[in-house]
């Protein structure tokens, strides 16, 4: 029996991804994968950097197409860190809802440089409480665009035949969703008590994903970081910023274009632990073709962003106005 059943759809310059999942009482089931190409950068028609009306056209008629006939209750649309303003923000313990949406809206404020909350389309998450000194802390990751870019990446869903198009979610919100189920060499990993890191190796950026006991920690990303060096630099830059130290992390998965292209070496010196491609595949009973053009770990985003969308893996997104 078939108890829910979701979709998503990842954005990469022209390349559009997407992947679709059932969730049954034996499991997960992924029943749709592919990849559509157009000859523009999705993201640029999105936020108006590029001559729009014919594109974005294009790119509706591309998703329906993939999506025509799917029975996905939601729909959501995975989004690379550095293609959206993404932050998170420490909120003291027992705010106000007013207040927490002050703080929010004024942080999304200074972060975005938009002197007019009107302009903006915010969506803020709690993640998880933490104690810091004598205070109990709520960490709130938050997700912005402009009213204008919001309103063409809903656009960009009008042809899909789903009755909730879901709100948008992170590469990396996707990763460390996958990671804790997707174990190395095929083999499923039961979710454990320790920090476990993936990092997503792309052409212009790399993205950093923590989770911990299964569920998604914090995130970060760096233009370029190519090198190894680099990236180790920036992963450990992100752990002290939040307490933690390069130790707690007992397993690094790696995905993107390239997820074997940096030498080991700078990570065991580190971490004490070598990074493993992330097979997004092993988290689920795949009842469908599997592209074999791609690494699989191309497909970590939209894979990932489908199982957030289902079941108990669920997130729920409140507007900030």
């Amino acid at each position: 029996m078939t108890q829910s059943i979701s979709a998503a759809i990842h954005i990469q310059g022209p390349t559009i991804r997407y992947a679709e999942v059932a969730r049954t009482a034996s499991g997960v089931e992924l029943r749709r994968l592919g990849r559509e190409r157009i000859e523009v950068d999705v993201v640029r028609v999105l936020w108006g950097e590029e001559n729009g009306v014919e594109a974005l056209d294009e790119m509706v008629a591309a998703v329906g197409g993939a999506l025509h006939d799917t029975e996905a209750s939601t729909v959501g649309l995975v989004v690379h860190p550095l293609d959206v303003y993404s932050f998170f923000v420490p909120l003291p313990d027992g705010l106000s809802d007013d207040e927490r949406e002050r703080r929010v809206a004024h942080q999304a404020a200074l972060v975005t440089n938009t002197r007019s909350l009107d302009a903006l389309h915010t969506l803020r998450r709690s993640i998880r409480t933490a104690t810091e000194g004598d205070e109990t802390v709520e960490w709130v990751h938050v997700l912005a665009v402009p009213q204008e870019v919001e309103a063409r990446m809903r656009t960009l869903l009008s042809e899909v035949p789903a009755p909730e198009a879901a709100g948008r979610l992170l590469s990396s919100e996707a990763a460390a969703r996958l990671v804790e189920h997707a174990g190395s060499g095929g083999e499923v990993d039961p979710p454990t008590d320790g920090y476990r890191l993936a990092i997503g190796r792309y052409a212009a950026h790399t993205e950093y994903a923590l989770s911990h006991d299964g569920a998604w920690h914090h995130a970060h990303a760096a233009e370029g970081a190519r090198t190894p060096d680099d990236q180790v630099y920036y992963a450990v830059g992100m752990l002290n910023r939040i307490g933690l130290s390069p130790d707690v992390v007992d397993h690094i998965h790696v995905y993107g274009d390239a997820p074997n292209a940096a030498p080991d070496g700078p990570f065991e010196t580190a971490f004490g632990c070598s990074p493993v491609p992330l097979d997004p595949f092993a988290a689920v009973d795949v009842a469908t073709d599997l592209p074999d053009e791609e690494p699989a770990s191309t497909y970590v985003p939209c894979v990932g962003g489908a199982l957030t969308l289902s079941g108990d893996w669920a997130r729920t997104d409140q507007r900030v106005e």
